[in-house]
């Protein structure tokens, strides 16, 4: 069992490492950061690898959870809200409002993408020190001088 959860932890990190977002300047306060952490893609199971590691192994609530639709003109808005529902285990209630682009390359072949997001500093550096630990881990030598 530990090392299926040591997988799902250092594959949670890259995910999140690749495809997350990083700290940004908070424009209303002077020498304020906001600690977003999101991760966005197409493929409903990178999404929910992530959304399961933060709700199982760092504890954030599935109330804390938010997620975002990005779709297409032409897409059919309930059913892929309902697809990624199910495929993440977030209720609708807990999306924000999903965005829709001009027509894509490909009406009603796509899922969109999916942007899961929370927001708490804690949760950010706790991130930040598991994946620093896993590449001292991993020893990259040099890779903090990048």
């Amino acid at each position: 069992m530990k090392l299926m959860n040591d997988r799902r932890r250092i594959l949670a990190l890259t995910i999140w490492w690749c495809e997350g977002t990083k700290p940004r300047k908070d424009k209303r306060w002077k020498n304020s950061y906001l600690y977003p952490i999101e991760v966005t893609n197409c493929d409903p199971k990178i999404i929910k690898i992530f959304a399961d590691f933060l709700r199982d192994e760092i504890g954030v609530p599935n109330e804390r959870i938010k997620g975002q639709l990005q779709i297409h003109e032409n897409d059919n808005k309930e059913k892929i809200e309902s697809f990624w529902s199910k495929k993440i285990g977030l209720p609708l209630s807990q999306f924000n409002k999903t965005i829709i682009r001009k027509i894509g390359h490909k009406p009603g072949k796509n899922t969109g993408t999916f942007k899961l997001r929370t927001y708490n500093k804690n949760v950010y550096l706790k991130l930040q020190s598991l994946l620093e630990k896993e590449l001292e881990k991993a020893d990259f030598g040099e890779w903090r001088s990048w």
